[in-house]
């Protein structure tokens, strides 16, 4: 191709400059992409003063956090109750579970008032305590409970009938029934220090014999619930009855037993049958009574009578039912 300028025209030899410049960049993009491709322009390396300022670090955006849910204010006049395991001490038991000095002597007094606390404790049995407070402050102790394991349970309370102020069980209220006995025979052999007909040595005979036929139906003294049944060492076949009052009986001997443990029984119902089992030279029933762990001769034994009767034992309960509430759960 040819080119023909101006004599006069000064740019012209800068146009053929710039098109053989242009025309030379054109070859080498040729060249460098092979086949009339165009090469891709290559990125350019970023240079530190392209960076301006640093750049800024935000907190994440979190979702809002409900606050803590308030804790309901202790009332300052509700009673205290505290509860554990008798154990070997029963002092020390308390005093390891928080009771008071003050209101620890009055729950071992209030206990001590209804059984032998040297032989009506077990290291199982359960303490119930029951403290007044008023405005923050620990007052008397108003309620005196024990579950006692195999034993008639304690629920004490301090009661007032105008004259004055007793611990009272409520397990006795309305208790009226007298014992009754559980076999109709004679007496052969009695209450206390004997000469034992098997093992030929004067021994104490803590209950009372009664002959009877072998089968006669043996039944209970009087209402209760069945704490064992089954064999019993020397005592064979045997039935042991928690009643109310802390009164407890055992029968034994028996040629078969009708009760189970855990069942509750009626006055006069069948819990066995008179046999010759354990250490027994022939058919009888062996019949103990304890009282408050205490063994008495069955023979001088009655129910307890409720102290409270009447309208009084509703107001008894109402009472007892008020501070089982107030106190909490044990």
């Amino acid at each position: 191709m040819q080119l023909n300028f101006a004599a006069g025209d000064q740019r012209r030899p800068a146009l053929i400059a710039g098109a053989g410049t242009v025309v030379l960049a054109l070859a080498l993009t040729v060249l460098a992409g092979g086949r009339g491709s165009i090469a891709q322009p290559q990125p350019q390396p970023l240079r530190a003063a392209a960076v301006t300022a640093p750049i800024p670090i935000r907190a994440p955006i979190l979702p809002p956090q409900a606050a803590p849910a308030a804790q309901p204010a202790q009332d300052p006049n509700q009673p205290l109750r505290i509860t554990g395991t008798v154990g070997a001490d029963l002092t020390q038991s308390l005093r390891a579970a928080g009771v008071p000095e003050e209101q620890g002597r009055a729950y071992v007094r209030a206990i001590g008032s209804a059984i032998d606390l040297n032989s009506g404790l077990g290291v199982a049995d359960r303490f119930d305590l029951i403290i007044d407070r008023e405005n923050g402050r620990l007052g008397e102790l108003v309620y005196a409970g024990l579950a006692r394991v195999g034993r008639s349970d304690l629920e004490l309370m301090q009661w007032t009938d105008g004259k004055r102020t007793r611990w009272v069980d409520a397990q006795t209220l309305g208790a009226e029934q007298g014992m009754e006995m559980p076999v109709a025979g004679r007496v052969t052999s009695g209450f206390g220090e004997r000469f034992h007909p098997i093992l030929h040595r004067m021994r104490m005979h803590d209950g009372v014999d009664l002959a009877a036929a072998w089968g006669t139906p043996i039944v209970a003294a009087a209402d209760g619930r069945v704490a064992s049944a089954g064999w019993r060492g020397g005592y064979g076949r045997a039935v042991e009855i928690v009643h109310s009052g802390g009164i407890e009986t055992l029968y034994g001997h028996m040629s078969r037993i009708a009760a189970q443990p855990g069942e509750a029984v009626r006055q006069g119902q069948v819990i066995g049958y008179v046999g010759a089992s354990g250490l027994a030279t022939g058919p009888h029933l062996h019949y103990e009574v304890h009282k408050d762990g205490r063994l008495v001769n069955p023979l001088s034994v009655n129910m307890v009578q409720s102290p409270i009767q009447g309208e009084e034992a509703h107001a008894f309960n109402a009472r007892l039912r008020g501070i089982l509430m107030a106190g909490g759960a044990s």
